[in-house]
């Protein structure tokens, strides 16, 4: 779905509700997100934790509200869960190759020293 009309000031969008998946570590751990109205929940998936956040009023993500709005997060936790069933997102798996003693070493790449 465009969202140029929600841009331009045009229009808004037909849904109502963004969905992000991040199955793999990029700049934190592998979690799922929605948006939907001011209200943003981000599930990490390694530690099983949910925030939740309202961005009308906290832009900058600093007050986490998922204990003070047990029923909202669970209901945007179960929206998300039902997403990545619609679109069949890949969760994410243990690599078996994984060795904790070079976990530092994952900025470098063998080709580039």
């Amino acid at each position: 779905e465009s969202i140029v009309p929600l841009l331009t000031g045009d229009g808004g969008l037909e849904r109502d509700a963004i969905y992000w998946h991040y199955p793999h570590y990029h700049h934190m751990e592998p979690a799922g997100v929605i948006r939907s109205g001011n209200w943003k929940l981000i599930e990490k998936f390694e530690s099983k934790t949910t925030e939740l956040y309202d961005l009308e009023s906290d832009i900058g993500e600093k007050e986490n509200l998922a204990e003070r709005y047990p029923d909202r997060a669970s209901e945007m936790r179960n929206r998300l869960a039902l997403w990545r069933t619609q679109v069949n997102a890949v969760m994410p798996a243990p690599n078996p190759d994984y060795d904790p003693a070079r976990a530092h070493e994952w900025h470098k790449h063998p080709d580039r020293g």
